[in-house]
């Protein structure tokens, strides 16, 4: 019987502290919603070109942004309560693995359709003013019309509007305009995606002379955009933009250099051009600065100068160079090995969508470098670094398949990714595959 009631006490406490805790929850996301919406109401009165700048900045202020998004997403009512918020934060990438446009979009207009089914029963939903539900769904239905105007504007008809503004200087023979024309075709702003139509406005902008056109010319020539592949052509509109003063163009060819792209490789001549790149402060050519010093190619080898120029790079916001700057901290190249900081690095690589990053990010989770054990979160980002493309993600997340590492045992999808990794050069993936097919002979 004491047995009983020492059960029946605990149980209350326990009780008692979710309770609590829900309460204190529901709370945190009432004041959130309603000063974003303060926030929204503010951008009427002020300059709508900083709107977005000024609420990122607000949000990246709370210590708790990402406690406050996962309350959103787990909250059993967040289609009506907090889609368009949560679709805010997809949008501007704050606490997100990516940036997801699309996913954004979805949820403003989730939010700005939302209608309420009549039969629906919110009597426990706020246990002390249940009149709180109708006013956050009232609110998350005007941001959300608020932000997928904004959206709409910003993204279709502003692009619109630039793109008949560069046309029409660009049939005039205008070489920036016809530069901005490409570009508008190559990433699909305000008009649909036309990789042949990037590749003739290029053309002309670069025989103009403009040394942007030359570079992404060169660039169009390099990955087959709009032509067949031309290392050569690439290397030859590369050097064109570097000589008149282009940092993407010093960076590119720099590049070609060091891979032997479309010329002989010389290392002295892809450090020559990362320097200029790097100098002119273009981030990708700082970043390949910091390689040249990491590796000693066209130089001596130079840890704690790499390290400058990774942080460099990464200050700009290069998620190459912030993965880079994890491996030298989990090293101890060029600074105190610290796998805290290693750790950190990697987080802000992966947060970025960097494939690099996030196979790093899973090998400290599965490994325990940083952050305590965590199998279930090495197989999560294993399984984007592959869906990204990187070989040993396929590879590792064949062992999580393989042998249950934060997922279910999975023989048949484990195959599938040892074969993605050695048709990508992983060898020893071959290992894992006889492994396999002896045990299903056994």
């Amino acid at each position: 019987m004491q047995y009983s009631l020492s059960n029946f006490l605990e149980e209350k406490v326990i009780q008692t502290i979710n309770n609590n805790n829900s309460k204190s929850n529901e709370i945190i996301l009432k004041n959130f919603s309603l000063d974003f919406y303060r926030k929204i109401l503010d951008a009427t009165t002020n300059d709508l070109n900083t709107f977005e700048k000024t609420l990122i900045e607000w949000i990246k202020n709370f210590d708790n942004n990402e406690k406050i998004l996962k309350l959103m997403q787990n909250h059993k009512e967040n289609d009506y309560l907090f889609s368009s918020i949560i679709g805010f934060f997809y949008q501007h990438n704050i606490s997100c693995d990516i940036n997801d446009k699309n996913k954004a979009l979805e949820l403003y207009l989730l939010a700005a359709n939302n209608k309420v089914p009549l039969n629906q029963d919110f009597t426990n939903l706020f246990e002390d003013n249940n009149e709180d539900f109708k006013i956050l769904k009232n609110i998350n239905s005007i941001i959300g019309k608020y932000l997928l105007s904004l959206f709409y504007y910003k993204d279709i008809i502003l692009y619109k509007e630039k793109l008949d503004k560069y046309l029409k200087f660009a049939k005039k023979g205008d070489p920036m305009a016809q530069y901005n024309l490409g570009y508008c075709y190559q990433h699909g702003r305000g008009v649909i995606k036309d990789y042949n139509k990037a590749f003739e406005w290029y053309s002309k902008s670069a025989n103009n002379g403009y040394a942007l056109g030359q570079n992404n010319l060169g660039l169009c020539y390099r990955n087959g955009f709009g032509t067949d592949k031309d290392y050569k052509k690439a290397f030859e509109w590369y050097t064109k933009s570097a000589n008149n003063g282009c940092a993407e163009g010093q960076n590119n060819l720099g590049f070609c250099y060091e891979k032997g792209f479309g010329t002989d490789k010389n290392y002295d001549k892809a450090f020559e051009w990362y320097t200029k790149s790097a100098e002119n402060g273009c981030a990708i050519g700082q970043r390949g600065l910091g390689s040249c010093y990491y590796y000693g190619n066209g130089v001596s080898q130079d840890y704690k100068k790499a390290i400058d120029w990774y942080l460099k790079s990464a200050e700009k916001g290069d998620s190459i160079a912030k993965n880079n700057l994890g491996c030298c901290y989990l090293f101890g190249q060029g600074v105190t090995q610290s796998y805290k900081k290693a750790f950190q690095w990697y987080s802000k690589s992966a947060n970025d969508g960097c494939a690099l990053g996030q196979h790093a990010l899973g090998f400290c989770h599965e490994k325990g470098f940083g952050v305590d054990k965590d199998y279930n979160k090495a197989f999560e980002w294993y399984l984007k670094a592959s869906n990204s493309g990187n070989p040993k993600g396929h590879y590792n997340l064949g062992k999580c398949y393989h042998y249950g590492i934060g997922t279910s045992v999975n023989n048949k999808e484990a195959i599938i990714c040892y074969r993605k990794a050695l048709d990508n050069g992983i060898d020893h993936a071959s290992i894992e595959l006889n492994k396999i097919s002896s045990s299903n002979y056994n």
